[in-house]
């Protein structure tokens, strides 16, 4: 059987006594439970116990809930629920922020050492030579460290200790790579190593302050365009015989002079002719080749250069040709001369040495020297008359001194130069002659223009990276 609900006990009390015969007095004496085998109480006789008996209502109604303003979750009212969440929040403001703690290997590189004991770290910075003692002086200085004093006992997390390796990193070049013995080499210094032991907040700042101040000159960004205009204009004229066995001009066998012949042909050579002239006027017979080239050449060479230097260094781009002659290095006895092989260079050499002015602007000293080969001049002939030239060089230069803000180039022009060539063989007096003195000489004009224009422009390369290996 199942039980009822404890406000429904009493009404179920009255109607208890209401079904037995002996409940009919005026003061109702104390109803007997009933039993499992008696009869259930009906719906008509429930329903006019209620309307009877008026003592059934709603909970609410007649007592009050009060669990009704209970947090089922918490259990607690309104009231003591908004204290305790007040009285978290002022413990949570008490406790102090947990600090996120990164992995020290991914913040200063592989190159560290981590000191289990201590949670100290260990971490070389190797520098120029001759840098080091500087920075331990900077960081003492200005670096608003507390500086470790072995005399103090072990170190502490508040300080930072600093040990100098002056000269540490060397290296040793071999002087003859190809002795058969060995060889102790050459020791060269490469840098200093400055060895600082921190935690890992005071390292990371230590870091910051050398990465400011020790983290190497500024990177300079040298780009230069080079172009190189060269043109050529000439006129080859000449004139000479048919064939070595025909003179240009044959007389008649009675008279005093029997033939003419001369040859001037033009330097290209002989195959480029304008016509083969001939004739015959009073028994005098005429044949000659006139001989005629004109040549345009115009020639633009582009380079593009970039090079990087760090601020102060020196940046040296050049485009060159190297032109091979014959030197004379000895004469002999007999009036003979030793040769040997050499060459000239020529063609465009940029130097650029830029220096950083501030923050911004950058300062370039600037060399520029543009070349090539004029002529050639004969140095010395052989006794089978084979003759020995030297190359003649043309060469023009330009220095100065600029300042340039980020995004500035600087034109450098005017590296002009004109070469006119007139070089004419004639027969004299008849090489005179108006018009008809063309057929007694040769002739040969050119016109050479080099021009060189550079075009010059920095960019300051920012950052250094002293966490990674390269």
């Amino acid at each position: 059987m199942r039980s009822l609900p404890v406000a429904l006990s009493p009404l179920l009390s009255v109607a208890l006594c209401l079904t037995q015969a002996g409940c009919r007095s005026n003061e109702p004496e104390a109803p007997a439970p009933r039993g499992i085998d008696q009869e259930p109480l009906s719906m008509e006789e429930f329903r006019r116990l209620i309307q009877d008996a008026g003592t059934m209502s709603p909970v609410d109604e007649a007592m009050g809930d009060p669990y009704r303003d209970v947090d089922p979750e918490m259990g607690s009212t309104p009231e003591e629920l908004a204290a305790a969440r007040a009285a978290e929040e002022a413990q949570e403001q008490e406790l102090p922020a947990i600090p996120v703690v990164q992995n020290p290997y991914q913040e200063f590189g592989s190159r560290i050492q981590v000191h289990d004991d201590t949670g100290l770290i260990t971490k070389p910075y190797p520098m120029r030579p001759g840098m080091g003692q500087k920075m331990v002086d900077l960081i003492t200085e200005y670096g608003d460290f507390t500086i470790y004093d072995s005399a103090t006992g072990p170190q502490g997390p508040a300080t930072v200790r600093l040990d100098l390796r002056a000269g540490f990193d060397q290296e040793f070049i071999s002087n003859n790579l190809r002795s058969s013995s060995p060889d102790a080499g050459q020791g060269i210094t490469l840098s200093d190593w400055l060895i600082v032991t921190a935690s890992q907040a005071l390292l990371s700042d230590v870091e910051f302050f050398i990465d400011i101040f020790a983290g190497g000159p500024p990177q300079i960004e040298i780009e230069a365009k080079i172009v190189e205009w060269v043109t050529n204009d000439s006129l080859d004229l000449g004139v000479g015989p048919v064939n070595d066995s025909t003179p240009i001009v044959d007389f008649p066998g009675s008279t005093l002079v029997r033939d003419l012949t001369w040859n001037f042909p033009n330097q290209v050579g002989a195959n480029q002719f304008l016509a083969t002239v001939g004739t015959v006027q009073d028994g005098v017979t005429y044949n000659m080749v006139l001989e005629a080239l004109s040549k345009y050449e115009n020639v633009s060479i582009i380079s593009r250069p970039k090079v990087a230097v760090r601020e102060g260094g020196k940046a040296n781009i050049e485009a060159i040709e190297k032109i091979p002659y014959l030197k004379i290095t000895s004469i002999t006895n007999s009036g003979g001369f030793n040769t040997a092989l050499d060459y000239q260079e020529v063609g465009v050499r940029l130097f650029v040495v830029p220096r950083l002015v501030g923050t911004g602007t950058v300062s370039l000293e600037i060399s520029v020297e543009a070349s090539l080969q004029t002529a050639s001049t004969v140095a010395a002939s052989t006794a089978a008359g084979d003759q020995i030239s030297l190359p003649t060089l043309a060469s023009r230069k330009a220095e100065t001194l600029v300042y340039l803000k980020p995004g500035q180039a600087v034109i450098l022009g005017g590296l002009i130069t004109e070469r006119n060539v007139e070089d004419e063989k004639k027969i004299p007096l008849l090489g005179d002659i108006p018009l008809l003195g063309y057929l007694f000489k040769s002739r040969f004009t050119s016109t050479e223009k080099a021009q060189v224009l550079f075009f010059i422009r920095p960019r300051v390369l920012g950052g250094s990276d002293l966490n990674r290996d390269f």
